[in-house]
């Protein structure tokens, strides 16, 4: 018998690291250093424990908040 599917919490739409380096028009490297000093909001995405990336909304809200001039906007 298979088993039941569950239902998605809302909101699926996650930009991973590939992702933020194409919008942010950054190298991996630049993108890992950010991460680490912080200059990049933390990820909040997470599956099996492990996070993996942003919503969206924690990008744009970097993007336009405090962090605006760090992230190049």
């Amino acid at each position: 018998m298979n088993a039941p599917k569950r239902a998605r919490p809302g909101g699926t739409h996650v930009i991973y690291p590939r992702g933020v380096e194409q919008r942010l028009g950054i190298s991996d490297t630049t993108r890992w250093r950010w991460e680490r000093t912080g200059r990049l909001p933390p990820r909040d995405v997470y599956v099996g424990g492990v996070a993996v990336g942003w919503r969206p909304a924690t990008l744009e809200a970097a993007e336009n908040g405090a962090g605006a001039a760090e992230l190049g906007a």
